[in-house]
């Protein structure tokens, strides 16, 4: 009888124990369950990487209780795993190092693309110690970071200051949590480069219109704030038309391109350069007053005149020149809009005034003068020297046939001629009569000899001699020099 008892007893023991292992094993099940789920959750929050990161990292310290972890990401360009988040103690160690493909441990992760687990790091020579940085490790467990494709992106390691310190399931669990790490790195991955391109002109890889608008918001905000300014220069390029009509598409593609570069090596790296459509670039020039902004500017104008230079052919092309308008906030407007607005007004000014040249508040109030008297005197001045101030004489106009009187904007004098620009066809070695427009009245008529042409677009550049009314042309030219 007591013996069958105590079988009976054995009996319900091993019952006992047997539901009892069931149990565990089904709650670790269900923790592993929960696990997961918390963690795919976090993941598909995530869409950057570095928030990613930060939110596994959180993860895993907090509901796996892991207190050594790293994750390294392999760069494609130099062939070498990386480090790219770690518990804190680890990272301040590990920080520096590197793996090729196939060293230590880590490496052979990576080119094989199977888990590895060492319970006893000690007992194996592959294992390098983050190269002796850190040496109280004990077990070792690394697992692939594998996209959908099996391609291996990187690794995730979790060491531990015991031996024997892994379970053998330890391996399924964190090779499903790495697999779903590297999914939503795939994932973020391809929203960044998104994003990215969003960002970018695809011709001149200046920032895109979209972008320099968010940039402005982001500092107008900080200029109500804090009290500060900032400046806007709007660009255009002279007759870009008629260029591509004259070269091509792609020949103007390419003066975009290398207008883009002038302007992007030639500004301070805070500064916003974007294409704002066209041949139309803006800059957003952060805490910049006026007339610093108009400066810059200047500067760019110059060095597009004189360095921006492409071949068509096998020969140079035609100069290529910009027109810009400076505007400011708070001068020129109290909102975006309207410092954009003042900037693209001063741009159109400098376009009516012959263009290849910057133009802000005073030299647009200085223009706008002049295009009012327009209406008195029933012609349009062209406000020679303008940016000098000065402006007793606005204009030479050449008369090439007839009565028709065209204007002539005027680029260099010496005593015995000048060089100028026309937008009406003449012809070499032929006279025609000029006169000056001021102020006040029309000089007396004088007259030169085309002694040089060239035609640049629909305009003609002329060089001219002066051969009557001498006393005339030594007026105009005192006036004109000093």
């Amino acid at each position: 009888m007591k013996d069958t008892e105590g079988l009976k007893l054995e009996d319900d023991s091993r019952l006992y124990n047997s539901i009892q292992k069931e149990s565990d094993a089904l709650k670790e099940r269900l923790f592993e369950l929960y696990v997961l789920y918390t963690l795919n959750k976090n993941l598909n929050l995530s869409l950057q990487l570095e928030e990613l990161f930060n939110k596994t990292g959180n993860f895993l310290i907090d509901s796996l209780k892991l207190e050594d972890f790293c994750f390294m990401l392999l760069d494609e360009k130099c062939n070498e795993l990386k480090l790219w988040k770690a518990d804190d103690s680890t990272y301040k160690y590990v920080k520096t190092i590197t793996f090729k493909m196939g060293e230590g441990i880590s490496g052979i992760v990576a080119q094989t693309g199977k888990s590895i687990l060492v319970q006893d790091v000690s007992k194996d020579e592959r294992f390098l110690y983050y190269k002796g940085k850190v040496t109280n490790i004990g077990s070792f467990l690394s697992i692939p970071l594998k996209l959908k494709n099996n391609k291996v992106i990187g690794i995730f390691n979790i060491h531990k200051k015991e031996v024997n310190a892994f379970k053998e399931s330890d391996t399924f669990l964190f090779g499903i949590i790495a697999q779903n790490i590297a999914q939503t790195i795939e994932r973020t991955m391809l929203y960044e480069k998104a994003q990215k391109d969003s960002m970018f002109d695809e011709l001149t890889k200046l920032y895109t219109r979209r972008y320099f608008r968010e940039s402005c918001c982001q500092e107008f905000s900080k200029a109500e704030r804090y009290g500060t300014n900032f400046s806007i220069i709007m660009i255009d390029i002279d007759h870009f038309k008629c260029f591509n009509d004259m070269y091509g598409h792609l020949t103007g593609d390419e003066v975009l391109r290398k207008l883009a570069s002038v302007l992007r090596s030639s500004v301070r790296k805070g500064d916003v350069i974007s294409r704002y459509g066209g041949e139309e670039f803006i800059i957003l020039l952060p805490e910049t007053e006026k007339e610093e902004a108009t400066l810059v500017a200047e500067k760019l104008r110059g060095l597009v005149e004189k360095g921006l230079i492409l071949e068509c052919e096998g020969r140079n092309i035609e100069k290529i020149t910009i027109t810009a308008g400076v505007a400011s906030y708070p001068g020129d407007g109290k909102t975006i809009d309207e410092v954009i607005g003042a900037a693209d007004r001063f741009l159109y000014r400098g376009k009516e005034c012959g263009r290849n040249r910057v133009v802000n508040t005073k030299i647009e109030n200085v223009i706008s003068k002049v295009i009012n008297e327009k209406r008195l005197y029933g012609r349009y001045r062209t406000a020679l020297k303008i940016i000098r101030d000065v402006n007793q004489l606005q204009y030479i106009e050449v008369r090439v046939n007839n009565n028709n009187w065209k204007i002539c904007a005027i680029k260099d004098v010496g005593k015995k001629g000048f060089r100028g620009e026309l937008e009406s066809e003449v012809e070499s070695n032929v006279v025609y009569p000029c006169r000056a427009v001021m102020d006040s009245n029309i000089s007396d008529v004088f007259s030169i000899r085309v002694a040089y042409l060239k035609r640049i677009y629909n305009k003609y550049q002329i060089g001219a001699e002066i051969t009557d009314g001498y006393t005339i042309w030594q007026k105009l030219f005192a006036l004109l020099t000093h």
